[in-house]
């Protein structure tokens, strides 16, 4: 964890237009407000703040524009903050002590866009991206974005697949049609 918080530490926030900038404002007052609304929920429910928590403050052109700190929640489950898309960057961790216990919160939620595993074993990673709920698994990277691979959530995240074949099965019924074209019989029949 202390690997974790160092790098989001030195995430850095600027101007979009730049480069070398990380996380840029958030797109409107009202987004803004509605992520500092759930630092504060998070505070209220007794999740541990490990980093960020606040408006981020920038200086000249970007002064007043609408930063929000990367931050980091350690809390439970049940916890409204884990449960709820927030849209901002906020990441809340738990701890768990078995891959079923894993699999169990990572499933415990309504939404199932994105989901991200992190390990060595080859055997765990197919596992848990068969298992996980989620339309788009990641495993060791995240939000990589190929423009071939197949979009779209389980559960409350999205309806149908995007950017894939796999869209035109809304339009279509798939048919398996079997023919032989043999003069003589075949089998029993």
């Amino acid at each position: 964890m202390e690997r974790a918080l160092k790098r989001i530490k030195a995430i850095r926030q600027a101007s979009p237009l730049e480069m070398s900038t990380m996380i840029g404002a958030q797109a409107s007052k009202q987004q803004f407000d509605k992520i500092m609304s759930y630092l504060d929920l998070g505070r209220q429910e007794g999740a541990e703040l490990l980093a960020g928590g606040a408006a981020a403050t920038m200086e000249g052109d970007l002064s007043g524009g609408f930063y929000i700190q990367p931050t980091v929640f350690k809390g439970h489950n049940k916890m409204r903050i884990f449960q709820e898309e927030i849209f901002g960057p906020v990441l809340c961790v738990t701890t768990f002590k078995t891959d079923e216990e894993a699999l169990e919160l990572a499933n415990d939620t309504l939404y199932g866009l994105g989901a991200g595993i992190w390990t060595r074993d080859l055997n765990r990673a197919y596992r848990f991206g068969r298992n996980i709920e989620a339309g788009r698994v990641w495993t060791n990277c995240y939000h990589l974005y190929p423009a071939h691979a197949a979009f779209g959530g389980y559960k409350q995240s999205g309806i149908g697949r995007e950017n894939h074949l796999m869209m035109l099965d809304h339009y279509q019924q798939t048919k398996c049609q079997l023919v032989s074209y043999g003069i003589k019989a075949l089998g029993i029949y």
